[in-house]
C-alpha cells in the first residue's frame, strides 16, 4: 500500500481545508501559540515533527513573547515621560517667557518688549518692520560688554505717530569699536496661555504661536 507521508502544517492545511490563515493579519503569540499546538496535534505519526524543528518554532515564539513585552514596556515609559513632560510645562501657563525670535505683536498700541543676547561691547541699530518688509521705525542702543538686553518698542513710527496692531518684524545689527559687524541674537517676550500638542511634543502657546519649551530662555510672572 503506498503511504503518502504528510508532515508538519501543510498536512494539516490539507487534511483540514476549512481552516485559513489570514496572511493579511499581525501573527500576534497567542496565534502563534495555538497555529503550533495545532501543527503538534495534526501532525502526521510517520513522519513527526524533528526536534530540531520544535525547538526552532519555540524559540521563535519566545522571541515574539520578549518583543511584544519590550514594546509594552516601551510605551508604558513612553506615557510616563510625557505626564512628566506636561507637568513640568503646566508652571509656564500665566508666565512671561524670553525665546529666540524676531517678531513682535502690537496690541492696543501697547508698548513692547523684547531683548537681545549681544556678544560684544557695541552700538545697535534695531529696526522695526511691518508686514510688507518696510521699516517703520528705528532704535539706537549701545552696551559697554556682552549681555542680554531689555529693549522695548513705543509702537509708534519715526514721525512718533501710533502704527496699526499687528505682527512686526525686528532686526538688530551692531559695530564694535573696531568697526566690526556685530549679530546679537534676537529675542522675543511672550505670555504662555496654555499647553498644546503637535505631533506627539508638548508646545507652550505664547501670543498666538507654538513654542518648543526646550527654547526658554527666561521666565518673568
Amino acid at each position: 500500500m503506498d503511504v503518502k507521508q504528510q508532515s508538519g502544517l501543510p498536512g494539516f492545511m490539507q487534511k483540514n481545508p476549512t481552516l485559513q490563515v489570514d496572511r493579511k493579519q499581525e501573527l500576534g503569540k497567542d496565534q502563534f501559540l495555538k497555529l503550533l499546538v495545532t501543527q503538534l496535534k495534526y501532525q502526521d505519526p510517520l513522519d513527526p515533527m524533528k526536534n530540531d524543528e520544535f525547538i526552532a518554532q519555540t524559540a521563535q515564539f519566545s522571541a515574539l513573547e520578549q518583543m511584544q513585552q519590550v514594546n509594552e514596556n516601551i510605551t508604558k515609559q513612553s506615557g510616563l515621560y510625557q505626564q512628566v513632560v506636561n507637568a513640568a510645562t503646566v508652571q509656564y501657563i500665566g508666565k512671561s517667557v524670553l525665546t529666540p525670535g524676531n517678531k513682535v505683536e502690537l496690541t492696543a498700541g501697547q508698548p513692547v518688549q523684547f531683548g537681545a543676547d549681544v556678544p560684544s561691547a557695541a552700538n545697535l541699530t534695531v529696526n522695526i518692520k511691518d508686514r510688507f518688509g518696510r521699516v517703520v521705525d528705528t532704535l539706537h542702543l549701545n552696551t559697554d560688554k556682552a549681555d542680554r538686553l531689555d529693549i522695548e518698542w513705543d509702537g509708534h513710527n519715526a514721525d512718533n505717530q501710533p502704527l496699526p496692531d499687528g505682527t512686526y518684524k525686528f532686526e538688530i545689527q551692531g559695530i564694535n569699536s573696531s568697526g566690526e559687524v556685530v549679530l546679537p541674537v534676537a529675542l522675543t517676550k511672550g505670555k504662555v496661555a496654555g499647553i498644546s500638542n503637535k505631533n506627539g511634543k508638548t508646545m507652550l502657546s505664547v501670543d498666538g504661536r507654538l513654542v518648543d519649551p526646550s527654547k526658554v530662555l527666561a521666565t518673568t510672572n
